[in-house]
């Protein structure tokens, strides 16, 4: 059995969009204790997998224009948390958490120890939510050749563009190793959408991000607090991903709107 097909066809077949292996020796350099074989002794692969929003739920601040239900005092606010949020945030996370445990226990039952992190920190005390998460899932799509780092500090893919999130499973497995990216997927510099459209200018550009080349580590910087309380009172949540033109197919109708 060629055991990474296999884990493949079971991660595509449960929704997966994605789905690449990284040697653990391409996280050599990863700060202290965050390296796989820092959390799981033995590690030899990382298996990373990703699930696409859909294209409309993305465009939510431009829905139910004139509603009878909705006023328009508070129809950005139910979008933003009865749609955006739910369809395209919690859910996708779920899913993605409960694929990674089918996967690290079908490896387990194989033979091969592994473990998984939940998608984001969403839910721990407010004094956690400053501290990074136990892994990086964006750093692991990366390795994998998923995709790069954009100026939006997430990872852009060519078929999806930013618009996908992702989870990872570390195994001891010896799982054959995805090809590096090897063409760039972000726009970069001559771009800068995310940036320019940022209404807390959150987001900035690192100075040392060579345009001509892949971005392997972030190029840029978010400030998080910023970005939270933004989410929270407006209509932005998401919009730096929705006006990303990388991998935007007009035959799936995303239109890109920024409000």
């Amino acid at each position: 059995m060629d055991l990474t097909a296999h884990l493949t066809r079971m991660a595509t077949d449960s929704g997966a969009s994605l789905v690449g292996v990284a040697p653990v020796e391409r996280f050599d350099g990863a700060p202290q204790g965050h390296h796989p074989r820092n959390l799981l002794p033995g590690a030899r692969s990382v298996l990373t997998f990703g699930m696409r929003i859909l294209d409309r739920v993305m465009d939510w601040p431009a829905l139910l224009p004139e509603s009878a239900c909705y006023p328009p005092e508070i129809r950005v606010e139910a979008l933003r948390l009865m749609l955006y949020k739910k369809s395209g945030y919690d859910i996708i996370n779920d899913h993605l958490s409960s694929l990674a445990l089918r996967l690290a226990t079908h490896l387990e039952d194989l033979g091969y120890p592994s473990l998984f992190f939940p998608t984001t920190n969403t839910g721990l005390p407010e004094y956690l939510m400053s501290y990074p998460g136990l892994f990086s899932q964006r750093h692991a799509a990366v390795r994998a050749g998923l995709g790069e780092f954009g100026l939006n500090n997430v990872v852009v893919t060519a078929q999806y563009g930013p618009r996908i999130r992702w989870n990872s499973v570390l195994t001891t497995a010896p799982l054959t190793p995805s090809p590096p990216l090897a063409v760039k997927t972000c726009e970069g510099l001559g771009c800068q959408q995310c940036v320019k459209k940022c209404p807390v200018g959150a987001l900035r550009s690192l100075p040392d991000a060579a345009e001509d080349r892949i971005w392997l580590l972030p190029a840029a910087r978010t400030d998080w607090d910023a970005c939270r309380k933004s989410q929270a009172t407006s209509d932005c949540m998401g919009r730096c991903l929705r006006v990303c033109p990388a991998g935007r197919s007009p035959d799936r109708g995303l239109t890109g709107q920024s409000a």
